[in-house]
């Protein structure tokens, strides 16, 4: 069994690579949902027994936590204003074409497909990511690319 390092120190080794993987789940929301995922991971950190694969923990708190905020957005009634919505545009938003391609899909879509083409991981890989099998996860890309085909055409 490993020693935990600091919690302070995975933040400052993953906390990057974590907000893009936010953001491409989540969007603008991105920092919302990886504060939320940073103050579970704080919470249950020191109950873990084992310190390894603390980078793929992290990665599975931050997809829970996307979501569950997109869950809270869908329950949440949508206020009905007079006056057009204000946009801002995020300098990241479009780092790539991949993220902004897959921004109008669910959140577990998202992650698969980023999951199998962005980090290049096998179904058993990303099974274990998502809490699933090698098989689901294999349909969860599947389903997530027949969307994006249908989206295109």
């Amino acid at each position: 069994m490993s020693s935990l390092p600091p919690f302070w120190l995975l933040v400052e080794q993953h906390g990057d690579e974590l907000m893009r993987y936010a953001r491409r789940l989540s969007g603008d929301d991105a920092e919302d949902v990886l504060q939320e995922a940073l103050l579970k991971a704080l919470r249950s950190y020191p109950k873990l027994g084992d310190g390894n694969h603390l980078r793929a923990w992290l990665y599975r708190v931050t997809t829970t936590a996307a979501w569950d905020h997109s869950a809270r957005r869908r329950r949440r009634p949508e206020v009905l204003t007079d006056s057009l919505p204000v946009t801002t545009t995020d300098p990241h938003e479009n780092d790539d074409d991949f993220g902004s391609l897959i921004g109008q899909l669910s959140p577990g879509a998202r992650a698969a497909l980023t999951l199998r083409y962005v980090e290049d991981l096998s179904y058993e890989s990303i099974g274990t990511r998502l809490g699933c099998s090698p098989e689901a996860a294999r349909q969860r890309v599947s389903t997530a690319v027949r969307s994006l085909r249908k989206r295109l055409t």
